[in-house]
Parts: C-alpha cells; structure tokens; sequence
C-alpha cells in the first residue's frame, strides 16, 4: 500500500478538482511504484472527502492511461513495457526541450533564483539520499521551467507525461544518478542564466537520457 503521507485533506466543496490534483501529485511525486493498487476507500479517508470525488479522479485518470486494473477491480499505475518506456522517452525529448526552450525566452532573474534554491533542496536531498526528497524535488524542477513557458498547452502534455514515467523514478537512486541529474540541472540554470536555449537543451536532453538509461537498466 502505497504512502499517502504527502496529500492533504481537501475542502468539501468543488471536490472533484483539488482531489484529482491530490491523486496527481501522489502519483508525480513517486508515492505510487508500478504494480500497486489505489483504492477509493483509503484514498477518500486520506483526503477526508466521500468515495464519489475520489471515484471520478480515478476514472479520468484511467481513461489517461495512467491507471489500470492491476488486480481483480482495483486500480494502480500500469507496468510499462520496454516499448512504452521507449517512447515516452522520445517524446518528452521533443515536448520538454519546447517548453524549456520557451522558459529560456520568457527568463527573469526570479525565476533564475527560483531554480537555484530549488536545487539546494536537490542538492540536500543527494547528499541524504532521500529519493522520495529527491523525486518531490525533481518534478518542482521541471515544473517550474515548463510553467515558465506560458503555455498550458505544453503544460497539459508534460504532465500527462509525467504521470505515466513518475512511479518509475524511485529506481534512480542507482549508480549515482542523483548526482549527475543533478549536475545537469546546475547545467540547465546556468545556461538559463546565459539566455542560451542550445546549451540548456542539451543538458535537459543529457539529464532526460541519463535517467532513461537508468530506468531500462534496472527495470
């Protein structure tokens, strides 16, 4: 069962938002590992909230692909084949260096700064070695460069994205891939800082290859 730790209870009112966004965030942030099963009822107690708003997030997200029946009727994230993996890497690739390259464009010195204290949280959660910190960590990253963008469009895409590859990444404390994510994060800030949008693709490109490589290596 997986660790509901990182979600909060939710108002009662206008529920069917906040609780998929709950159910999203437990899922981007690496709580749920492929394989196991989310059930309405100890979501809902969770979240302090009816089975009903917990029923229709699960559902949306089934429809999405993240979730599927692991068990009997429960639901919980899908084992990726290596052909799935495959090209959900190709295509966050193409969509994330978009949306970074967007961020590079729209930079400001706030956003800059953002970044790096992030990464001092990365940096601390390596050193820890505290994955779930670093998971939590590495999707507020990637976040806040793709939200820079401006485009909700790309927004919706990368999170679509990351819903199905999250529960993969408690793998990446193997090898010391945390340090080298996280020279290539260091590497993607200062290319930001330079307003140059080639070299901050390419240490997004290096970081999303390293992790790949991780994942099909210890899948």
């Amino acid at each position: 069962m997986p660790n509901y730790t990182s979600i909060v209870p939710v108002r009662r009112e206008n529920l069917q938002a906040p609780v998929y966004r709950q159910i999203c965030k437990l899922i981007l942030q690496g709580d749920v590992q492929p394989g196991q099963s989310l059930t309405v009822a100890s979501l809902a107690k969770a979240l302090d909230v009816s089975p009903m708003p917990v029923r229709d997030a699960l559902s949306r997200l089934t429809h999405a692909g993240v979730l599927t029946t692991v068990s009997g009727r429960t639901l919980g994230v899908p084992r990726l084949s290596m052909e799935e993996l495959e090209e959900l890497y190709q295509v966050r690739l193409e969509i994330e260096s978009v949306a970074l390259e967007w961020a590079v464009a729209r930079r400001t010195d706030a956003f800059e700064a953002n970044l790096r204290e992030i990464l001092v949280d990365l940096v601390d959660a390596e050193r820890r070695g505290d994955n779930k910190a670093f998971i939590a960590g590495n999707h507020r990253f990637h976040e806040t460069i793709y939200q820079q963008s401006g485009s909700e469009i790309l927004l919706g895409i990368i999170q679509a994205l990351w819903l199905r590859v999250s529960p993969y990444f408690h793998l990446l404390d193997a090898q010391g891939h945390l340090q080298l994510s996280n020279e290539c994060h260091e590497a993607v800030i200062d290319a930001i800082a330079h307003g140059d949008a080639a070299a901050a693709r390419r240490a997004l490109v290096e970081d999303i290859e390293r992790a790949h490589v991780t994942l099909v290596k210890m899948k």
